[in-house]
């Protein structure tokens, strides 16, 4: 439920009117209580709902939290300053050595309780920082939840409960003709949830289709290389694909300073490496300083947009971001799942290297080129797109 939740949390934001203060203490509280479930996770109930209030918890306040500093830096109440920066390292280096701690004694609880604490810290840090913006000072605080489509929100509870379904499926032995249905079942319901955002999409374009790239490109290095990579190496990946995307994340944006025009040409570069193992990982990273470069560009071409309010500006490129998110690990799952069905293999052999009657490494090595051609593809066309914008921007300014 985590993770499903996380996935499509920021789409959950279209119906919601509340504004980002409010959402970014209600995220931060989500946070502390979802933490305090999961240490009671052995009741299904109780790992339920934690699964869901983390879920959305990570999958908001993030953006929230984006939209309210930058609200405050533009109105000049706010400044991020040196003992911000220590207080991110700071943290980072304490989640590392939770996370080894808590890998290495199987004390999980240790990390959920770390959770709390530093889910509540944001809370009061958030509140603390909204209580001096004078912009959210008296707006309306009461919950509002606004559906403009009856039909895209049951669609969207739909697609929760079948990607929960196919999460769940990779746990547990079940036929490959079930995961076959609910995998045309959930592709069905998402091109129906795409075409509810069609509008948005019109008013941005290309810069909506770049958001949604992002999305596919971030699904591709954080969710489909680690499993890949683990199959692929033999060891668990997890920690260094992740630390290869925050430190490619972090030094993306300098690439803007003075070839801001290679971050796409660096990203198909970056898919065609991680076909060969030898440069697998120089593959992703390349990947990440893409995702770092284009993130800052999004988001100050999205924040002046004068098509959309600049208060929903993040949000939008978040939701757009989850649509690319969502579309990638569909891809990926159904793929599995139609091979797994055609081959009579077991599909939970492209996640355990240990389980009997999984593909080979030739299936393996397919169904990386075919992930990797999808991928590169989306990026080509929005490549073409984007730059088409920016030369005629160009023209227009000279």
């Amino acid at each position: 439920m985590l993770y499903t939740f996380r996935a499509l949390g920021m789409l959950l934001t279209t119906f919601i009117t509340l504004p980002a203060s409010t959402m970014l203490a209600m995220s931060s509280c989500f946070g502390v209580i979802g933490s305090l479930f999961i240490l009671g996770a052995a009741n299904p109930v109780m790992g339920i709902i934690g699964g869901v209030l983390l879920g959305l918890a990570s999958s908001w306040i993030w953006p929230y939290y984006l939209t309210v500093r930058s609200r405050g830096q533009m109105d000049k109440e706010f400044k991020f300053n040196r003992m911000h920066g220590l207080s991110v390292v700071l943290t980072l280096i304490i989640l590392l050595v939770v996370q080894l701690i808590a890998t290495k004694t199987k004390l999980l609880n240790l990390s959920f309780i770390l959770l709390a604490f530093l889910f509540f810290a944001a809370m009061v840090g958030g509140m603390q920082i909204t209580h001096r913006l004078t912009f959210y000072q008296g707006m309306e605080k009461k919950p509002k939840f606004h559906v403009n489509s009856l039909f895209s929100l049951i669609v969207l509870a739909s697609l929760v409960m079948l990607i929960f379904i196919i999460r769940y499926s990779r746990l547990k032995e079940v036929s490959n003709t079930f995961d076959l249905l609910i995998s045309m079942a959930s592709i069905i319901l998402f091109l129906f949830l795409a075409y509810y955002q069609l509008d948005i999409h019109k008013k941005l374009f290309p810069l909506s289709m770049a958001a949604v790239n992002r999305g596919v490109v971030m699904n591709y290095v954080m969710l489909y290389a680690i499993f890949d990579s683990t199959i692929r190496f033999g060891f668990n990946s997890l920690m260094l694909v992740y630390t290869i995307y925050l430190v490619g994340f972090q030094v993306g944006p300098l690439l803007n300073k003075r070839h801001r025009g290679a971050r796409y040409p660096l990203l198909l570069l970056g898919l065609v490496l991680a076909l060969f193992n030898p440069t697998y990982f120089v593959g992703l990273f390349l990947c990440a300083l893409f995702v770092g470069a284009d993130n800052r560009i999004l988001n100050d071409e999205l924040y002046a947009n004068t098509n959309i309010d600049a208060e929903r500006a993040f949000l939008i490129k978040y939701q757009l971001s989850s649509v690319g998110n969502v579309s990638q690990q569909l891809v990926y799952m159904t793929t599995i799942y139609f091979v797994s069905y055609f081959m009579k293999i077991d599909a939970l052999g492209f996640f355990n290297n240990n389980i009997h009657g999984g593909p080979t490494v030739g299936v393996l090595y397919g169904v990386h080129i075919f992930i990797t051609a999808v991928v590169f593809i989306c990026a080509a066309v929005t490549f073409y797109f984007v730059r088409k914008r920016e030369q005629k921007t160009t023209i227009t300014t000279l």
